[in-house]
């Protein structure tokens, strides 16, 4: 075995262990932010009944489409809408 074929050889371990290296800690670390970030979020937002999606029809309306009615509503309501 020359040395060429030895540092090629590797080279390719170095890549593929940093590569699968990469993916484990890559899934780790995504999980606890999804587990923390969204998972937290939702559980504090069910206690508090914050809905983030309006999905209640009302009984006369025929769609789920909110009229904004700008020049109907006071600008001070706009500013802190969400």
């Amino acid at each position: 075995m020359s040395a060429k074929e030895f540092f090629s050889g590797f080279k390719k371990g170095f890549l593929n262990f940093g590569h699968n290296i990469g993916l484990i800690v890559n899934a780790i670390l995504l999980s606890f932010v999804y587990i923390v970030g969204v998972g937290l979020t939702a559980i504090a937002a069910r206690l508090v009944g914050k809905k983030f999606l309006e999905t209640k029809l009302e009984k006369d309306s025929e769609t789920y489409w909110n009229e904004l009615n700008i020049k109907k509503r006071e600008t001070e309501k706009y500013y802190k809408q969400f």
